[in-house]
């Protein structure tokens, strides 16, 4: 499946993830463990480690010879849902999940009070004949729920209030 990286403005696609960071161009990887790898690109030796994620936005934080970068890792669906402008988004610092695309919400799975971890599942949309899973950004507690299974929401609007 190819996959999107994106980093401090830059964009790369590949096949497989972060085979591609520092080049579009094809280099040799050779695992180190499971989350690092010594890559030789144009005869220079680089060792690329994964320190954080990548986490379920795609958000992913690497060392490429000890250097730190913030990347993004997006799958193709992610990628097409972002063409079309239907990404999940959030409130900045809230946490908040708004909605990524007009839908109807099919099931809530938390009520205000409940403690979520990230990535744990809030609430079904269905948007264009599918069922999209909505999930938590961060952990925190849910503070409301300002829609019920049945609603037809649009894009943008509030699904879950949260208090990261």
């Amino acid at each position: 499946m190819a996959q999107e990286i994106q980093w401090e403005g830059a964009q790369v696609t590949n096949d497989t993830a972060l085979h591609n960071i520092l080049s579009p161009e094809h280099a040799l990887w050779v695992p180190l463990s499971d989350r690092s790898w010594s890559v030789v690109l144009h005869g220079r030796r680089f060792k690329v480690e994964v320190e954080k994620g990548p986490d379920a936005e795609g958000n992913a934080t690497v060392r490429i010879n000890g250097v730190r970068k913030d990347i993004r890792v997006l799958d193709e669906r992610t990628q097409l849902l972002e063409k079309m402008g239907m990404s999940v988004t959030t409130s900045a610092g809230s946490g908040d999940v708004t909605a990524p695309m007009p839908g109807k919400v099919l099931e809530v799975l938390v009520e205000p009070g409940h403690a979520v971890e990230e990535g744990q599942p809030l609430l079904v949309l269905e948007a264009m004949k599918m069922e999209n899973v909505i999930k938590a950004t961060v952990a925190g507690t849910v503070s409301g729920v300002p829609v019920h299974q049945g609603d037809a929401v649009e894009k943008g609007a509030l699904l879950i209030g949260f208090v990261a």
